[in-house]
């Protein structure tokens, strides 16, 4: 962070974001702040869950390895989803596979964070490494909710929260091994 070439970059990200959130308040559909960092948050989603098993199941096709495929499925809702939506609550109680690498970023991304701050690591050098991870957790929010917080049906599965939790830690347990 103390890189003068850490300006430029925090420029373009800054910059980005900020055009991002302008034209999605001016684009005539009413909408919000909170609708534009809900989108955002559904851009982290899809990265780290459609183009993740769209890619490996990609490659397992190259390979020559059957897979199973995605199918389409029915989505309609019923009162208490359609009320979840239009207070912009995320709904996460299908039980997925999907969930899996989301919950374990978000894990991950907490513990660092929490860490940093209980060491007293918020310091010049790790700054960068802050934002991340804190930009991470603000993201990430929606799902400490379903995980930890939440006890109506759009609450994340136990059994996805557990998976997650122990590859949350074995990444975290093998990272500081190195």
């Amino acid at each position: 962070a103390s890189e003068p070439s850490f300006l430029l970059y925090m420029f373009l990200i800054l910059g980005a974001y900020s055009r991002d959130l302008v034209d999605f308040l001016l684009s005539g559909n009413g909408a919000t702040v909170r609708q534009w960092w809900n989108d955002q948050r559904i851009c982290l989603i899809r990265g780290l869950t459609c183009f993740l098993f769209g890619s490996l199941e990609f490659g397992l096709k190259r390979l020559g390895i059957s897979v199973g495929g995605y199918s389409v499925t029915s989505k309609a809702t019923n009162d208490e989803q359609s009320k979840m939506y239009e207070q912009g609550v995320f709904d996460f109680g299908a039980s997925s596979p999907m969930f899996v690498p989301l919950s374990v970023a978000a894990l991950i991304n907490l513990v660092a964070f929490t860490t940093a701050l209980a060491r007293g690591l918020a310091v010049e050098r790790f700054a960068l490494q802050m934002l991340l991870a804190g930009f991470g957790v603000a993201n990430g929010w929606p799902l400490y909710q379903a995980m930890f917080f939440r006890s109506d049906k759009g609450k994340l599965p136990t059994t996805i929260t557990l998976a997650s939790a122990l590859v949350a830690a074995l990444l975290c347990a093998a990272a500081s091994l190195a």
